[in-house]
């Protein structure tokens, strides 16, 4: 399908179905971290760059399988599609799952983003700075937009939205790591639900360098109630690697089942599916609507 992609296996959000309602790296900012590489078109203008009546025709022909979350982000910034709001009221009414939005939080100054995007559950926006020039050295933002205004807009957004909101802080060595302080004083005047802190851990469109695990657990105690989400070990432990094949060999099994079967956490399930799958050791199917994952060998 050309508008939806996954369910991708997210750490934050299980199984998540994405909706682009983008054309490919269509950005407000062209973060040097970012995994998708450098922003195409960078622009602050809203505009329609695709048909809303066939994304709707794609989450309907997808909304009797089985996903925890219909995400709306993609590759770019959502809110600039002027679509949101129409595609995110409708999809509600074909999907029974919660709906969520990850996005980068530089259009909530604008009262119509910010009643658009109060249709989701859950709102996961980014704030990796809290003074201009580092705003200009890790976001590179379009021409004319400020860190003042994009805190400001987090803070009305707070006081209208009814969902949770988890707040995602990505930091990169030397790049934005020295005004953590700020930061974390910008991110707790927010207050949102969670605060998660991350770091660049998968290969970035600029080449910066992502923070040590106990360099990330010190800056954790500049946010309290934070929690840290990046993937420093990334790999499959040998022993479970063999479990988790030999288990999908004889039978495919959802993310659920899997887990139960080897006790493991939600997170870490999520984790080694996607290595293992990247990996080419384990395969998806979707079987009556539902999402299975079976041995690479035998799918």
């Amino acid at each position: 399908m050309a508008y939806l992609f996954g369910p991708v296996l997210s750490r934050r959000l299980g199984l998540s179905l994405g909706v682009d309602l983008l054309r490919h790296k269509t950005c407000n900012l062209d973060c040097v971290y970012c995994e998708l590489g450098r922003t195409r078109c960078l622009t602050e203008a809203r505009g329609r760059f695709v048909p809303p009546e066939r994304v709707l025709w794609e989450i309907g022909q997808r909304s009797h399988e089985s996903f925890d979350f219909l995400t709306f982000a993609g590759s770019g910034e959502p809110t600039l599609s002027r679509d949101l709001g129409v595609v995110m009221e409708k999809a509600r009414e074909l999907v029974e799952v919660p709906v969520a939005v990850i996005t980068n939080s530089t259009l909530f100054n604008s009262p119509i983003v910010r009643r658009e995007v109060s249709l989701a559950d859950v709102v996961l926006p980014s704030l990796d700075a809290a003074t201009q020039s580092t705003f200009q050295a890790i976001n590179r933002p379009a021409p004319g937009l400020q860190i003042e205004e994009v805190i400001e807009g987090l803070r009305r957004f707070r006081s209208e939205f009814e969902g949770e909101i988890w707040l995602e802080v990505m930091l990169a060595k030397r790049v934005n790591d020295q005004e953590v302080e700020l930061i974390a004083r910008a991110a707790e005047s927010i207050l949102p639900d969670r605060i998660q802190l991350n770091t660049v851990v998968r290969p970035p469109a600029e080449p910066v360098e992502p923070l040590g695990e106990e360099e990330m657990e010190r800056i954790l105690e500049a946010f309290p109630g934070g929690e840290l989400i990046p993937d420093w070990d990334w790999r499959v432990p040998e022993r479970l690697s063999s479990n988790i094949q030999d288990l999908l060999s004889r039978r495919p099994c959802t993310l659920e089942e899997m887990r139960s079967a080897l006790d493991l956490e939600s997170g870490a399930a999520i984790k080694y599916l996607k290595i293992l799958e990247r990996d080419g050791l384990v395969k998806r199917v979707v079987d009556q609507g539902r999402l299975r994952f079976c041995s690479g060998h035998v799918c």
